[in-house]
């Protein structure tokens, strides 16, 4: 992609933003709009294949203001090692926007399996988590004002029906980190919110290949019918720069 000329009286102008799951759908329209208001942005995501796309399309195109590391979130070792590379080139943090997430199978308690409730729970919960403590920490080892954490929920918050029991725990309990987070430090200089993400066309159902809950997913399709008009990733990206 053509690199075009940055807003340069943007508050996120040099601003250094981790976008999780960048690599594609939802993350990748984020780093683009960060980066069209001269941040810089940070995008990490395991998807080997989409992340030499990115580093091809808009790597090339950004090489001062952008990082991509192939990274398992869900990986202790591997967070920390990413948290290394953005100090080493960037020198701060200043935004996360937890993206990255995968979807259940609509399976409800009585029929889940426990390796995918412990899956989805692990990149969706648990990893936004211990990529939130991090950022904390290197925003306050920088003394950062105006830091800002985006976690990307979804209707599944607040709804039983919208999805799996995988799922829906998970966006419950992001809610709740949401909270909890923006409790605690909003008076430290970093604000968090979360973004409530209704239906809309990313890569996140590629993990529903191997077979789904259809009764779970009429329940999810009814409890849902409410929202007839589907949200593009470009509309979330906007309301997210509102939030950072």
């Amino acid at each position: 992609m053509a690199a075009p000329a940055p807003v340069s009286n943007s508050q996120h102008a040099n601003r250094t933003v981790l976008v999780t799951g960048g690599g594609g759908g939802l993350g990748r329209v984020i780093v683009e709009h960060f980066l069209s208001v001269g941040a810089n942005v940070v995008t990490c995501d395991i998807n080997a294949e989409l992340l030499a796309d990115f580093t091809a399309k808009v790597t090339s195109a950004y090489p001062e203001k952008t990082l991509a590391v192939q990274c398992d979130i869900t990986s202790e070792a591997a967070l920390d090692e990413l948290f290394a590379q953005i100090e080493t080139k960037f020198g701060k943090l200043d935004y996360v926007v937890n993206s990255a997430g995968i979807m259940d199978r609509f399976d409800p308690a009585g029929t889940i399996d426990r390796a995918l409730f412990e899956r989805v729970l692990a990149v969706n919960l648990i990893a936004p988590t211990m990529i939130s403590k991090r950022a904390i920490n290197l925003m306050q080892k920088h003394q950062i004002q105006g830091g800002a954490i985006v976690n990307i929920a979804s209707i599944a918050a607040f709804k039983g029906g919208a999805a799996g029991a995988a799922y829906t725990a998970s966006k419950h309990g992001i809610l709740g980190l949401t909270r909890n987070t923006a409790a605690f430090y909003h008076n430290k200089g970093i604000r968090c919110n979360a973004i409530q993400a209704g239906a809309m066309a990313t890569n996140i159902g590629n993990s529903m290949a191997g077979g789904y809950n259809q009764q779970g997913l009429e329940l999810a399709m009814r409890q849902c019918k409410i929202c007839t008009r589907k949200a593009t990733v470009c509309h979330h990206a906007d309301h997210l720069m509102l939030c950072s």
